[in-house]
């Protein structure tokens, strides 16, 4: 299974998400919806599921692909790391729960 894991920019919670997938062994890309042009749609193509990090991202997912979506909601980027042990402890409590993994 192929996951997309879609913030803002991109940069800390979708890639804390996506290292949390890795250690699973899973295959998983990180991207940011306001810094990824037209990269969402193609990478939305692709996933067989698209994580976003706050509910409200849904609206930023093509509408062809919103069936694919998981809600992971942590809210705002308040650790700006995607090495925070914090964040990385919520995704990978949320993957469990969520995913089943």
């Amino acid at each position: 299974m192929k996951f997309l894991c879609v913030c803002q920019f991109g940069h800390s919670r979708s890639v804390a998400l996506t290292r949390v997938l890795h250690g699973k062994g899973l295959t998983a890309i990180a991207v940011g919806w306001a810094s990824s042009g037209d990269g969402l749609a193609v990478l939305s193509e692709w996933a067989d599921k698209i994580l976003v990090l706050e509910t409200w991202f849904s609206e930023k997912i093509p509408l062809e692909h919103r069936s694919k979506i998981v809600d992971f909601n942590v809210g705002r980027d308040r650790w700006s790391n995607p090495y925070n042990q914090e964040l990385l402890d919520i995704l990978g409590q949320m993957v469990n729960e969520k995913l089943g993994l």
